[in-house]
């Protein structure tokens, strides 16, 4: 027997039953998950057989086979495609050719042509395989409409029919978690293509020469997106993305009667800047693409309840990581060397110890009291991505998407060192949050707020993806307090994120110092499992706080 075929077997038999919450009814109980459950599946999901379980390849069919195998092993019943587990994702390798993107400023003897990875950036198109606009220019500020806070780059404007222009960023009016959403590319290119716009170019202030720096990077590799079929919608709108250097937003105001830096002034300011630049832009962009697909894992546990049953609650962690540097310890997919002889990025912590935590919490539902409501295991696909298997799964579901009535998502659960408080993004939106705080208080766990808000994780995880569609979620991370003073401050949890995150040395037994703590990963799957209980067998379905940006836009439909 080889190696990995003894790894597999002893992690698919040495699982131990966690008989302290057998057939219990009382909701008084705490669970004690088995650590040693914890440990075989990230032992075998970092292990080097998986090479690290990159999108489309071979190591993440092995990660998504071993998880289908414990969800019959624990008795989930099959929610995936056609009476399995796996849901496919089906998804692109695409690859702009740089040729092929070109943008010119302006007409006649006056025109600027930018140079496609050197101070301009035309990246591949998710949807089209190439495309050609000619439009006028109109500056909308940040390319955010946001009545709620009284402020609208938009109005005053009219942008059907052309391309915007635009700065990153959100101004500095709302909630950091908000503002995090609010200046993701995706929600300004729903916001343009909602106006009616056809193409947009991001402007920044960085030099040429600086620029080039990653201009020819972003433009010179592939990167992996939905296909087309599950590509948002905005795209088919907005045919060519563009974003320049300082130089070509110069070049793009100088019609305008101002100057890109009194813009800029005014616009820090808080001042309105939105007007047309009375230029005219051509662009083009032209990309090549292959299909593959990847699998979410589905499993379910049918509720109890004959009114309560039809409701779903979503537990999910995503199985994939980011593979493997090459010769010379570069890696396309942010696998970043500290470590010669080692080119796997394994993933340990990042995010077998989630999926792990999520098996077992399966496991111990199966062998208590069933739920009222009906629990949903999602191991998602790609997240490492840009959260590919939770998008296609929150707006693809293999169950009705109405049902849906919760997500409690695991992504990296720092268990490194002893941890004395959690991190809930999203509780404070929703009637998650006291079901949160109750669920650790029992393990003698605080709820801390968002440590790093400036790293806006709340939109750097699966459960956003839900919260897109109208459903009330929370994302759970280990916090910073200890009770060991060598951990206290935050010193565990930044440790691994300045050493090990998205580095060779994230696995067992690293020659890097680094310890997995197995017992805590069982302490906080003990946290999750009295999470989902609550939310399944409430009376009520969790609900949006009233005013809540999030529950307004989003869960209005619902």
């Amino acid at each position: 027997m080889n190696t990995f075929a003894r790894l597999a077997a002893a992690s698919l038999f040495a699982l131990i039953p966690a008989t302290a919450c057998a057939q219990s009814a009382d909701e008084d109980f705490v669970p004690d998950i088995p650590s040693e459950n914890i440990e075989a599946h990230i032992r075998f999901l970092a292990h080097d057989a998986l090479a690290g379980r990159a999108a489309g390849s071979d190591g993440y069919d092995i990660a998504a086979n071993y998880v289908a195998s414990q969800y019959r092993l624990i008795g989930l019943e099959p929610a995936g495609d056609n009476g399995g587990y796996f849901a496919e994702v089906p998804m692109q390798v695409m690859t702009p050719v740089a040729s092929g993107g070109t943008l010119v400023i302006g007409e006649g003897d006056d025109a600027v042509a930018l140079q496609n990875g050197f101070d301009l950036i035309i990246a591949g198109h998710p949807v089209l395989d190439e495309a050609s606009i000619t439009a006028e220019v109109v500056f909308v500020g940040y390319g955010l409409s946001l009545p709620h806070h009284g402020y609208d780059d938009y109005e005053g404007v009219d942008v059907e029919g052309r391309i915007v222009a635009y700065f990153g960023g959100a101004p500095d009016i709302m909630p950091s978690d908000e503002r995090s959403h609010q200046q993701r590319t995706s929600t300004k290119r729903e916001t343009a293509a909602r106006h009616g716009a056809i193409g947009y170019i991001q402007l920044s202030g960085t030099a040429a020469e600086q620029y080039a720096r990653f201009a020819e990077r972003a433009v010179s590799g592939s990167s992996i997106a939905l296909a087309p079929v599950g590509a948002e919608p905005a795209y088919s709108d907005l045919q060519v993305g563009a974003g320049v250097a300082l130089e070509g937003a110069q070049a793009l105001f100088a019609n305008s009667g101002t100057t890109f830096e009194d813009v800029a002034d005014r616009l820090q300011a808080g001042e309105p800047a939105s007007m047309p630049l009375n230029i005219t832009v051509t662009m083009t962009q032209e990309t090549t693409r292959d299909l593959f697909v990847d699998n979410n894992v589905v499993g379910m546990i049918p509720g109890s309840d004959p009114e309560l049953a039809d409701e779903i609650v979503v537990l999910t962690a995503h199985l994939d990581h980011i593979g493997v540097t090459d010769a010379e310890g570069v890696s396309t997919t942010g696998c970043r060397s500290n470590n010669e002889e080692d080119r796997i990025c394994n993933g340990a912590v990042d995010n077998a110890s989630g999926s792990a935590i999520m098996l077992e919490t399966a496991r111990t539902f199966m062998q208590s009291e069933a739920p009222r409501r009906s629990l949903l295991f999602v191991a998602l696909a790609a997240e490492e991505q840009g959260l590919l298997g939770s998008e296609y799964f929150a707006f693809h579901p293999t169950v009705p998407a109405d049902a849906m009535v919760a997500n409690v998502n695991l992504d990296m659960p720092v268990i490194v060192y002893e941890f004395s408080d959690v991190v809930a993004f999203g509780a404070e939106r929703s009637s998650l949050g006291p079901i949160t705080q109750r669920a650790a208080a029992r393990m003698g766990i605080e709820v801390s707020p968002d440590p790093l808000p400036e790293q806006n994780l709340f939109i750097r995880s699966d459960h956003y993806n839900f919260v897109r569609r109208g459903i009330p979620s929370v994302f759970l991370m280990t916090g910073f307090s200890s009770p060991d003073p060598r951990w206290d401050e935050g010193e565990g949890f930044m440790g691994f994120l300045n050493t090990h995150y998205h580095r060779q040395s994230d696995e067992p037994d690293s020659d890097e110092e680094m310890v997995i703590l197995y017992e805590q990963g069982a302490k906080f799957a003990n946290i999750n499992f009295l999470i989902a209980r609550e939310i399944a067998n409430n009376d009520t379905a969790p609900t949006w706080n009233e005013g809540d940006f999030f529950g307004d836009f989003y869960g209005a439909d619902r």
